[in-house]
């Protein structure tokens, strides 16, 4: 059973080192899914112009170079795969959230030059996070030696919180782990109140039975997936902590970690607040944002 994706697979690229090793996962990506591969290269130059200038003559010529080193590379890793090449003139977020609408993911490194600089470190990543039509992934460095063995190692993380958006987190990861035959591993993370009662005195409840609460909420969002893909190896992991901490950790020796543009509870605001820049900036794997958009993650 699979998640029907449509179009390429697009990834950014601006010759930088971090871009290279997004080029090559996207090219990974592609290969396993029998998608094409779209390389772009975006100039950070948005204002449009009349006729064609000296700098925009020597903006395509870079761009060109860039994408046509890109294209041997991935030709050396996947000579069969179908490949195609694009450079553009925009705004870095606006032009890959335009080349979304067509793809079935976009690739991104965790940091650039040129077109892309700071890409992971300013708007441009939130930007397209937030507004892209697909799944975005964006390349992390793995993680450290010291820190490699703590989380889900060798399989995917999947950030759950029983809201219609961590099911699509749910259909990607699932799909995926099918497709590289490895385990999940769903984590729903949840804090007690932290409220105060009568006279400004703590609030008391029961610990136990808000676990169980939660525990409900993670059995409830993986209902059936196990039956669709009995084969898949599923640990369920509810904590008591942050959404950032729980998914952050779990990340370090993962192949993935994926979760849904927005959510509930722990993954309220996931693209607003702590927890996309916790993942963006310390995910020791790469991390896939999985977007609702019309059929591409209905199960099949």
């Amino acid at each position: 059973m699979s998640v029907e994706l449509t179009g390429p697979v697009v990834v950014g690229v601006d010759g930088s080192p971090p871009a290279t090793v997004a080029l090559r996962w996207a090219a990974d990506e592609a290969a396993l899914r029998g998608l094409p591969l779209k390389i772009a290269y975006v100039s950070e130059d948005p204002a449009p112009r009349e006729g064609t200038s000296t700098e925009d003559v020597a903006l395509t010529s870079a761009g060109h170079k860039v994408t046509d080193h890109a294209m041997a590379e991935v030709r050396e890793l996947h000579p069969d795969i179908t490949l195609t090449t694009q450079v553009l003139r925009d705004d870095p977020a606006h032009g890959l959230i335009r080349e979304s609408e067509t793809a079935s993911m976009v690739v991104v490194g965790s940091r650039g030059h040129g077109g892309f600089h700071d890409l992971m470190l300013g708007s441009t990543s939130l930007q397209v996070a937030m507004h892209a039509k697909s799944a975005v992934a964006v390349v992390r460095p793995p993680a450290t030696p010291e820190k490699a063995g703590i989380g889900a190692v060798g399989r995917i993380a999947v950030g759950v919180d029983g809201s219609p958006q961590s099911g699509t987190a749910l259909a990607f990861a699932f799909d995926e782990a099918e497709r590289r035959g490895c385990g999940i591993t769903a984590v729903h993370a949840w804090m007690g109140p932290i409220t105060t009662g009568a006279a400004g005195m703590p609030f008391v409840y029961d610990v136990d039975t808000l676990r169980d609460q939660e525990e409900t909420v993670l059995d409830t969002a993986l209902a059936g997936w196990r039956d669709r893909y009995p084969d898949i190896d599923v640990r369920l992991m509810t904590v008591e902590t942050s959404a950032a901490a729980a998914l952050t950790e779990q990340s370090m020796g993962a192949l993935m970690v994926v979760v849904g543009c927005r959510g509930l509870g722990g993954f309220t605001g996931l693209l607003l607040g702590s927890v996309s820049q916790a993942l963006i900036h310390h995910a020791g794997c790469p991390v896939v944002v999985a977007h609702r958009r019309d059929d591409h993650f209905t199960l099949s």
